[in-house]
């Protein structure tokens, strides 16, 4: 009885696209695992792009200076705010083995 956990950004995807992903997933397993299609679970779960983090900080605010960035300069010699450069994250103490 397999089970499939999707995890994707919740950013306007369609029924249609998830059914497409459901119906893919499932095939896929029935193809190369020989899984019945009848015990076969797939779930999708949409996250928030404020709950999805990456580089210590949120999708929504990298995809926001990415944009940023990429939009032209509203003034004539101004230029477009650069992504932020992300300080690096902090690892705990090496242990003595």
């Amino acid at each position: 009885m397999p089970y499939v956990n999707v995890r994707i950004a919740a950013d306007g995807n369609t029924a249609a696209q998830k059914l497409r992903v459901i119906e893919r997933i499932t095939q896929v397993l029935v193809e190369e695992l020989g899984k019945d299609p009848a015990g076969t679970f797939v779930v999708i779960d949409e996250v928030s792009t404020d709950n999805w983090g990456h580089y210590g900080t949120s999708v929504t605010k990298l995809r926001a200076a990415a944009a940023a960035a990429k939009a032209p300069a509203k003034k004539a010699g101004k230029l477009p705010a650069a992504v932020p450069e992300k300080a690096p994250i902090k690892r705990g103490a090496a242990r003595a083995g």
